[in-house]
């Protein structure tokens, strides 16, 4: 027996990646991402999707006729490729194939064995897109912030994840957060205000901005230490009896 004859679906869970269930011209339709879900999984398993029109406007509970409508948009955004079959015979077109898109990466290879079959690969290996978002780089800004001070803070603390989160969205980028510490470390080396070398302080709403455009380090004239120099003195001052 065939994979196409014992393959009708997954049952277990869907494959939606991150990218796909945000896409905002899909949100509109949600459907469209249920069934880009269900063509996933079953490209992850056989290669090829083969579930018939009829079969996928009983899952999502529409009329054939909306699915061939999702199925347009989902090629549309290149995700996935249509292939009329037309018989030898005839000429007569008698079913369609639907493939992976140019935005969907395709697996290396549709050979599985049965540990393919039984196992998914994982989102990463089966989906890529240039609106993919990349990750948060939670661990490369507290490690930056921790070279620079001497400190030990731990990056998968969620109020540090939550601040630099936020800021991202607001469209900071790595290298802000880092001319932030760099600036701020240069300006308070050596001073009282060298225990404010912290998240709490260095990225808050109200001063991230300042702290980014703070100092030129390219023009101004740094001291012999690098301007990074001194222990840090990391107190739990509450952040509104901050000075500044």
């Amino acid at each position: 027996m065939s994979e196409k004859q014992v393959f009708e679906g997954s049952r277990a869970f869907l494959m939606i990646p991150p990218a796909i269930a945000r896409d905002k011209e899909l949100l509109k339709k949600p459907k469209t991402i249920i069934l880009m879900g269900e063509i996933i999984s079953m490209l992850n398993v056989t290669g090829e999707f083969f579930m018939s029109n009829k079969k996928i406007a009983e899952r999502l509970d529409v009329s054939a006729r909306t699915v061939n409508e999702y199925l347009g948009i989902l090629e549309s955004k290149k995700l996935i490729e249509r292939t009329k079959i037309i018989s030898q015979e005839n000429g007569a077109i008698v079913g369609r194939q639907i493939r992976a898109g140019v935005d969907l990466v395709k697996p290396t290879s549709h050979k599985y064995n049965s540990n393919n079959r039984t196992t998914n690969r994982t989102v990463e290996d089966t989906y890529s897109s240039a609106d993919a978002e990349p990750p948060i780089p939670y661990k490369e800004i507290i490690d930056y912030l921790n070279k620079k001070t001497n400190q030990h803070l731990r990056y998968q603390t969620k109020a540090y994840q939550k601040l630099i989160r936020q800021r991202f969205e607001e469209g900071a980028t790595l290298e802000d957060f880092k001319k932030a510490i760099d600036n701020q470390a240069y300006a308070w080396q050596g001073t009282k205000f060298w225990k404010y070398m912290r998240p709490s302080t260095l990225f808050r709403a109200s001063k991230f901005d300042s702290y980014v455009n703070a100092n030129d380090l390219n023009q101004a004239k740094q001291p012999s230490n690098g301007g990074y120099g001194g222990e840090p003195n990391i107190s739990d001052i509450p952040d509104d009896d901050l000075p500044f």
